[in-house]
């Protein structure tokens, strides 16, 4: 699945978790004629985290390793669903104090006008391929991303990128608050490519994930 059929993927199903009245994604990449594929209901395993105070239904249970294995300086943890040795080919990974509260916007607060300037800042300064304003649930917006498979970067420090790099997977990521405040951040790792099938999952598990 390439990347802009990923970005459509997620702009259909992303249905399941409702978008958020009037926001679009920041650049537009979604096909507009697409029917939302119905999100499969949570089934498999409640895992609750002793360590970060947080509960979240997985499709299995997962084998769990600390988050700085994987992000050096990072708190939180890898829920591994499906590997090789040390090659992770399917996770979920739950990062906690994933963003500095005081300087980001509350998500459920932004207007139209906010949410569109936010997502184009976020555009600019990070890797992403595409961006989008949620509903977590009912009661809670996140920022939805895709990583890129490709990002210019700037070599020789003169200011306009020179280089294209290419990423060797891409990832569907969440940031959002807790139910409690917490600020956290939900990726899917899914190699060597994403797969439709497990994007419903990773939605799915977002929407039931509670602070303890």
């Amino acid at each position: 699945m390439n990347g802009k059929k990923v970005m459509m993927t997620i702009g259909c199903l992303v249905v399941s978790l409702l978008l958020a009245g009037g926001v679009q994604p920041a650049e537009a990449k979604k096909d507009k004629t697409a029917v939302a594929a119905p999100a499969a209901a949570v089934e498999g395993y409640l895992y609750t985290s002793k360590n970060y105070g947080y509960t979240i239904a997985c499709p299995k249970k997962p084998h769990v390793i600390p988050a700085n294995l994987l992000m050096e300086g990072r708190k939180g943890e890898v829920l591994i669903f499906d590997n090789d040795g040390y090659h992770i080919k399917n996770a979920w990974l739950v990062l906690s104090d994933a963003f500095d509260k005081k300087k980001t916007p509350d998500f459920n607060k932004m207007n139209e006008a906010e949410a569109k300037k936010y997502l184009d800042g976020i555009m600019q300064s990070n890797p992403y391929e595409g961006v989008m304003v949620v509903n977590l649930n009912k009661d809670n917006k996140a920022i939805y991303a895709l990583t890129a498979k490709e990002v210019e970067l700037d070599t020789d420090g003169d200011g306009k990128p020179d280089v294209m790099a290419k990423a060797d997977t891409q990832m569907a990521v969440l940031f959002f608050r807790g139910n409690k405040g917490g600020c956290y951040s939900l990726q899917l790792i899914d190699n060597p490519e994403l797969r439709e099938s497990e994007i419903i999952k990773f939605q799915n598990g977002a929407m039931t994930f509670r602070e303890k």
